[in-house]
């Protein structure tokens, strides 16, 4: 401790006042200020440094949102294809069964129409019928 004591105390000022006599004031100065210049540029570079790789990530992060976002939209689309082709299918099952429907109507209908027709021959017959069985009667009770 007292070898400290004694360098800072005697040693260090005549060494200090040497090497500052010999070295001209603006060369201290310069070199003062390239320190501070020196730090300042430091800071800076490490300030752009980090901003720049904020930029990034952030770049990255919203690069990874669209690509979930795309992959997304991928899956609906074929989602909806897939359901497009099933309906798709339905629509042509369908479409067969309404046909198939149709001939059987066209069926039904035409025997409903010669139904028709038969019952109104049969109901003219019927009709002429009992006119004759009208006139029998009505003949049996005059005799």
């Amino acid at each position: 401790m007292e070898l400290l004591e004694l360098f800072t105390k005697a040693i260090a000022p005549q060494l200090l006042s040497r090497i500052f006599d010999n070295i001209p004031q603006y060369a201290i100065f310069i070199g003062f200020t390239s320190i501070f210049a020196a730090r300042y540029l430091l800071k800076w570079n490490k300030t752009r440094v980090e901003k720049i790789r904020a930029k990034e990530v952030a770049d990255e992060a919203k690069a990874l949102i669209k690509e979930e976002r795309s992959q997304a939209i991928f899956k609906n689309t074929e989602n909806l294809i897939s359901k497009v082709d099933i309906i798709e299918k339905v629509q042509i099952e369908t479409a067969a069964e309404i046909k198939t429907l149709r001939n059987e109507y066209n069926a039904l209908d035409k025997r409903v129409l010669v139904i028709e027709t038969e019952n109104k021959t049969n109901s003219k017959q019927e009709g002429t019928i009992m006119t004759m069985i009208n006139r029998i009667f009505n003949s049996i009770e005059k005799k």
